[in-house]
């Protein structure tokens, strides 16, 4: 009978470390004693008197495993120490940590089993598990917080969809040359989810492929070639198309197309631009296809197009280098095809019938060119070199 305890011996020490202060001595002997009630509520009284919050909830635990489950003091206990774990993760900021994610589980998991199924549901809101969350209200009874979880959820599937939509949009847009509508779809992304780094990323690497300057020098077939698209263009060391040589100025010489007529200029430069050998002064008008000279070194063939001009360096230390400069469609050899400056970006339109590769992609429409792009267009390679 349990009145007769009162003459255990394990029962009279635990009440001597009861007096003495020492409650979980006295919790360790009312067990040998075979007497849990005892022991749990001297460790209750022990949790209370901790001021160290992992103290205290160690020794809640410890109450709880002599307690029956079901009972009301094992729900008050489950619900202390639920609270208790819930309170930590509510005064985090950010994203939980792994051990604050264990933390908020056990808090959850402890607060529903407790019947305390509000504060279970917040716990489960900052694990971002909407169902369990939304299962805690219901047997909360909680209808407003419900509803607005609902509607939450919807507007949110909504935008993981749109999400998911725009990260399509940008990978297929991408993949068939429509670089710009690419890098919109892209925008449009990271203005649904700004917290996403890895969008971020991906539009940082676009935007590092776009050419700038309205200049674009591709090889092609083994050969490098530039296009300028714009109405005049400078050649020199530092030019709009790079021409080297040893009397050969930063900023040599202009030409510029005005009406279907070439003019070219010196501008200033050591060693002078000459046509048919001698030095020019001012602008002068190009009679036809012509040669003119950078310095004696360098010899560069000029020839009037459709709408735009062809450079050839037949001297120097780019001989062989190929440009072609124009407002229009700018069109070289046996490309397959023209290309011109779409605000800007140089962008290449293939010929009615050219096989064109972008990548693995079979593409039929304009392409807006990046660097590092690779084409092959009716079976020759096409590289894109940079600006």
């Amino acid at each position: 009978m349990r009145w007769l305890r009162v003459f255990d011996g394990a029962y009279r020490q635990a009440r001597r470390a009861e007096g003495r202060g020492d409650y979980r001595a006295a919790a360790a002997l009312y067990a040998e004693a075979d007497l849990p009630d005892e022991a749990a509520s001297a460790l209750l009284v022990h949790a209370a008197r901790q001021t160290d919050p992992d103290a205290k909830l160690a020794a809640l635990r410890d109450a709880l495993r002599w307690l029956e489950p079901g009972q009301s003091r094992w729900r008050e206990v489950q619900t202390q120490i639920g609270m208790s774990l819930l309170e930590r993760g509510q005064r985090r900021a950010g994203t939980p940590t792994r051990e604050e994610r264990e933390q908020l589980e056990e808090a959850a998991e402890r607060l529903e089993a407790a019947e305390r199924f509000s504060e279970a549901a917040t716990a489960f809101e900052l694990l971002d598990r909407k169902d369990d969350m939304a299962r805690c209200l219901q047997s909360a009874g909680d209808v407003e917080r419900l509803e607005a979880l609902l509607q939450e959820s919807t507007a949110e599937a909504r935008r993981e969809r749109e999400l998911r939509s725009l990260v399509n949009e940008y990978e297929m847009t991408l993949a068939v040359g429509a670089r710009l509508e690419a890098r919109e779809a892209l925008e449009r992304a990271i203005a649904l989810s700004p917290d996403d780094v890895s969008l971020a990323d991906l539009l940082r690497r676009l935007e590092a492929r776009f050419l700038r300057g309205r200049s674009v020098r591709l090889r092609h077939a083994g050969q490098e070639v530039s296009f300028v698209g714009a109405g005049e263009v400078t050649l020199g060391r530092e030019g709009d198309l790079v021409v080297r040589g040893t009397g050969v100025s930063r900023q040599h010489t202009r030409l510029r197309l005005d009406g279907g007529q070439v003019y070219v200029a010196d501008l200033g430069s050591r060693n002078g631009t000459l046509l048919q050998g001698i030095p020019i002064a001012g602008e002068l008008a190009l009679d036809g296809d012509t040669e003119i000279g950078l310095g004696d070194d360098v010899a560069v063939a000029v020839r009037m197009r459709d709408g735009f001009l062809e450079l050839h360096v037949l001297r120097g230390l780019d001989r062989d280098l190929r440009a072609y400069v124009g407002l229009g469609d700018l069109r070289h050899g046996t490309l397959g095809g023209s290309l011109r400056f779409e605000g800007g970006q140089p962008t290449f339109t293939p010929d009615p019938g050219a096989a064109v590769r972008l990548g693995r992609q079979k593409v039929a429409a304009a392409i807006v060119l990046l660097a590092e792009d690779r084409l092959e267009v009716d079976g020759a390679l096409v590289e894109v070199l940079g600006a």
